[in-house]
């Protein structure tokens, strides 16, 4: 049987930085950016980015790599990329004989509104496997078609640990607050995974005890709620949520550390950017992702050059996520420039 984080994605990129910018929090995210605007109104442009080489990253290890957890993950990568070699990329995970990149192609398809692959996946909707049905119903909603949803409360039983943590994640994800009843339902759930998935939905939607749940997990002294709680923290806006993200700037685990980096990332910090910087030459593999990541999601031109070094590292995954980070950096620039925002050199 599927793991619980063997079906949701791994590289949760779409909640971009502009859902944070309000236009009461603009002046204080340019702030925390570094950014300035010229007195004209003028600007510089956006830092000049060559995306080629990342998608190419993406191309190969979605469509060529054997493991379909690489993949996906390289699936889950082109959220924030607008243009067409994105689209063939989901359009071939919608394809793919795993189960676990069949979903991540359909969520992403959903998030990025890919209308023209709405046919492939209309027929997701009678997949083999009742988590990429999820990832269907979700996608076609995205797409303007709801009558599907329906589908969600009797899956949200289902006997599968999988599909219930996914039917929880999209239900947060849909930000729907008419879900929390339901979410509230499964009060005695019994698989911790699914547990921790449903109090993160509800987060999401705004519930104050989930929240505080959230919180309270991030000071566990259990590594892995520790970590999970420190990274739903990034997609939280309530104050506390910072202030929890900042502590994890020092924390003793060099892995929370680049969580908490990436959160303040996010919301326009470049408080971690040091650390960083630093990990993104560690011998562990699994660091120099979540270096990439977080450098990533900070507005700051000379990270350019470390992510396109780490397109070349020998490991995968790190390319994959140095792939994604300029990516993001690419979607950032392009917001910068609609604001008239220049990044930090």
């Amino acid at each position: 049987m599927l793991k619980r984080n063997e079906m949701t994605r791994h590289l949760a990129l779409r909640r971009q930085i502009s859902k944070l910018c309000g236009l009461g929090l603009i002046a204080c995210v340019l702030t925390l950016c570094g950014c300035t605007i010229s007195e004209d109104g003028s600007t510089s442009g956006p830092p000049q980015i060559q995306l080629e080489p990342a998608i190419q990253v993406l191309q190969t290890q979605a469509m060529q790599n054997d493991d379909p957890h690489m993949r996906a993950i390289a699936v889950e990568s082109v959220e924030q990329l607008d243009n067409t070699a994105a689209v063939q990329i989901v359009a071939h995970g919608l394809s793919d004989p795993s189960p676990i990149v069949r979903f991540s192609a359909a969520m992403v398809c959903g998030t990025q509104q890919m209308y023209v692959l709405k046919p492939q996946v209309e027929q997701l909707l009678n997949d083999p496997d009742q988590s990429v049905q999820v990832a269907a119903i979700f996608a076609l909603s995205q797409l303007g078609e709801d009558d599907y949803l329906n589908r969600l409360p009797a899956m949200f039983s289902s006997s599968d640990p999988t599909v219930r943590g996914n039917v929880a994640m999209v239900l947060g994800d849909l930000g729907n607050k008419s879900a929390i009843d339901l979410l509230l339902s499964d009060a005695n759930e019994p698989n911790p995974g699914v547990k921790f998935s449903i109090t993160e939905a509800l987060a999401q939607l705004g519930y104050p005890d989930a929240i505080s749940s959230i919180i309270a997990l991030s000071l566990s002294v259990n590594a892995e709620d520790h970590l999970e709680a420190l990274s739903a923290c990034r997609e939280l806006t309530v104050p506390v949520a910072t202030n929890v993200l900042l502590s994890g700037l020092s924390d003793p685990d060099p892995s929370a550390r680049l969580i908490a980096a990436r959160g303040l990332g996010m919301r326009g910090s470049l408080q971690g950017e040091q650390i960083a910087v630093q990990y993104a030459a560690d011998s562990d593999p699994n660091l120099r992702v979540l270096a990439a990541l977080a450098l990533g999601s900070m507005r700051v031109t000379s990270n350019i050059d470390v992510l396109n070094g780490l397109l070349s590292d020998p490991n995968p995954k790190v390319r994959i996520a140095a792939a994604a980070g300029l990516i993001r950096l690419n979607h950032l620039a392009q917001m910068d420039e609609e604001m008239g925002i220049t990044a930090t050199q």
